[in-house]
C-alpha cells in the first residue's frame, strides 16, 4: 500500500462536490484512484490524505527497436508466427465457446493443459516458460472482454464503443508474428544494448533510450516483440513495474475541457488573493492541417486505386503508400498530444496545481461526423495522456461531466448566446472565450474556486515540440 504524505492534494481534493460524484467523476489514474479508495467521499478526507500521497507503484512499457540480421528476422517470424498460430487457435476455441453460450473462458489453465497435445510443436519451439506466458496473454485479453462487458451491462460505456471478443492476429490472410517472453526469460544489458533471451540462447541488438528500466527498484515483465509491416522493424515492448514519488508544492484545482479549435483549455484556480488565476490555451490548428493534407494525399491515391486500367504492381505499391500516410497521420498525432501533455502538466506543477479535472466530450463522434471528427480528434487517447503524464508528476486527475458547460455562464449560472471569434456572451453584460468558460464549468463542478480574472497564456503543440504565442493581451474578465 502506497505511504507517505501529501497534504497538498489533499487540500485540493476537499472541496469537491457530492453532486459532481453522483454524475459519474472517474479517476483517471493510480493517484486519484488512491484518493477516493482511501477516502470514499473526498470532502471528508481530512488527514488522512496527509499519509497517503507519497509512492504508489505502476507499470510501464519501454519501446525498443531491435536491430536485427537476416538470421534473426528468420528465427523472430518463425517464433512470432508460432506464437500467432497459438493465440489464433485458443480464440477460435474460446469464440465458439462464448457464441454457442457455454460462457467465457478467461483461465489460462485450459490452454496450459494442451501444451502437449494439438499444442506440443508450439511448446517445443517456445519452451514452458514463454508458452506459459502465451497462454497468460491470452488469458488477459479473455478477462479484459469480460471486464468491458460488465461495463457495458452498467452503462459506462459510450454509444459508440462495440464490445467485441478477443478476434485473430491476422492481416491480408496472413498471420500477424508476436513474441512473447517471461519475465525470467530474457535478460536486458543497458551497457552493451542487447537482449539476451534465455531459452533460445540468443542476443538480440535494440536501438533506443529506456526510461523506465534505468529507474532505481525497477521491475522488469512480460516483453512482446511485434514487427512492424510499414516500418519494416521489429519493436521489443519492455513491461516495467516503478515506483512513482507525489512531490506536490501547491494545493490548487484546474479544469480542463477539450476540443477542436483549441485541442486543451486549462483553467486554474486563484493564485493569489487578488482572486486572478490562469487559464492556458493549446490550439488545435497542427492537427486539423496535418488531418486534411493527409486526407487530401489519400484521396488522390484512392482515385489512382479506382482506375481499372492499373498493374496489379502498381496497385500494391499505392496501397503501401496509402498504409504510410495513414501510419504517419497516427504518428503526429500521437505526438502532439504526447508533448502537449507532457508541457501542460510541466506548467501546472510550477503554478502549484495538484488536481486536474478533465471534461470529457461525449457524443461528439455521432453529433458532428465527416471532416473534422473523432478520427484525428482522439479524445480519449488525449485524455489519456494527460492522466499519464499527470501520474508521472504525482497529480490526481478525476474525469468530470461536461455536459452544458459550454452553454452556462461560470460567473452567474445562466445561459450564454455563443459569438464569433469563439465568444460567449452573458446576458448581465461580460464576454468571454467559450472554452475558458468550459474549463471554468468544469472547475466549479469539481468544488474548485471560480476566479475573478484569467491571465491568458496561449502554445501551439506540434510534433516537435510546444511554441509560446506571445499576446498583447493577457488579460480575461471571468
Amino acid at each position: 500500500m502506497p505511504r507517505g504524505n501529501g497534504a497538498a492534494g489533499a487540500n485540493a481534493m476537499k472541496g469537491l462536490e457530492p453532486r459532481a460524484l453522483e454524475q459519474g467523476v472517474v479517476p483517471l489514474n493510480a493517484w486519484a484512484r488512491l484518493l477516493l479508495e482511501l477516502c470514499g467521499d473526498p470532502r471528508t478526507g481530512g488527514g488522512r490524505w496527509a499519509q497517503a500521497l507519497q509512492r504508489v507503484r505502476v507499470v510501464r512499457t519501454d519501446t525498443l527497436r531491435l536491430l536485427t540480421t537476416p538470421e534473426l528476422d528468420g528465427f523472430l517470424r518463425r517464433v512470432g508466427d508460432a506464437t500467432a498460430k497459438l493465440i489464433n487457435m485458443e480464440n477460435y476455441r474460446r469464440r465458439r465457446q462464448f457464441f454457442e453460450g457455454r460462457g467465457i473462458d478467461c483461465s489460462w489453465m485450459s490452454a496450459w493443459a494442451r501444451r502437449k497435445a494439438e499444442y506440443f510443436d508450439i511448446y517445443k519451439l517456445l519452451g514452458s516458460a514463454n508458452f506459459h506466458e502465451a497462454c497468460r496473454l491470452i488469458s488477459d485479453q479473455w478477462k479484459s472482454f469480460l471486464g468491458l462487458l460488465k461495463a457495458a451491462k452498467e452503462g459506462r460505456l459510450e454509444p459508440w464503443q462495440k464490445v467485441r471478443p478477443p478476434g485473430y492476429r491476422k492481416r491480408d490472410g496472413q498471420r500477424v508474428p508476436i513474441v512473447v517472453v517471461r519475465f525470467d526469460n530474457y535478460r536486458i544489458d543497458l551497457e552493451r544494448r542487447v537482449i539476451h533471451f534465455g531459452y533460445w540462447n540468443i542476443s538480440v541488438p535494440f536501438k533506443g533510450k529506456p526510461r523506465w528500466l534505468a529507474k532505481p527498484g525497477a521491475k522488469q515483465g512480460r516483453l512482446i516483440i511485434t514487427y512492424d509491416p510499414v516500418r519494416k522493424r521489429w519493436y521489443a515492448r519492455v513491461s516495467v513495474e516503478v515506483a512513482l514519488e507525489s512531490k506536490l508544492g501547491g494545493g490548487l484545482k484546474a479544469g480542463i475541457d477539450l476540443g477542436r479549435e483549441r485541442l486543451i483549455a486549462l483553467v486554474t484556480e486563484p493564485l493569489s488573493e487578488k482572486g486572478e488565476g490562469v487559464a492556458l490555451l493549446y490550439r488545435g490548428g497542427p492537427l486539423k492541417s496535418d488531418y486534411f493534407y493527409f486526407e487530401r494525399k489519400i484521396a488522390e491515391i484512392d482515385r489512382m486505386l479506382s482506375d481499372p486500367k492499373l498493374e496489379e504492381v502498381d496497385r500494391s505499391v499505392l496501397k503501401e503508400i496509402r498504409k504510410r500516410f495513414y501510419e504517419k497521420r497516427k504518428r503526429r498525432r500521437d505526438q502532439v498530444f504526447a508533448n502537449a501533455a507532457a508541457h501542460l502538466v510541466r506548467v501546472c506543477l510550477e503554478l502549484g496545481v495538484a488536481v486536474l479535472l478533465l471534461g470529457y466530450p461525449r457524443g461528439i463522434a455521432q453529433d458532428k461526423p465527416g471532416k473534422g471528427n473523432s478520427n484525428m480528434w482522439s479524445y480519449r487517447r488525449l485524455e489519456q495522456r494527460i492522466a499519464v503524464a499527470a501520474e508521472n508528476r504525482g497529480i490526481p486527475a478525476f474525469e468530470i461531466p461536461e455536459d452544458g458547460t459550454s452553454k452556462t455562464c461560470a460567473k452567474h449560472g445562466c445561459e450564454v448566446q455563443r459569438g464569433p471569434r469563439g465568444l460567449v456572451r452573458c446576458p448581465y453584460g461580460h464576454v468571454m472565450h467559450a472554452d475558458v468558460n468550459a474549463a471554468l464549468n468544469i472547475l466549479k463542478r469539481g468544488g474548485g474556486k471560480v476566479p475573478t480574472r484569467v491571465k491568458v497564456l496561449s502554445f501551439v503543440p506540434t510534433p516537435s515540440g510546444v511554441i509560446a504565442v506571445n499576446k498583447k493581451k493577457s488579460s480575461n474578465p471571468a
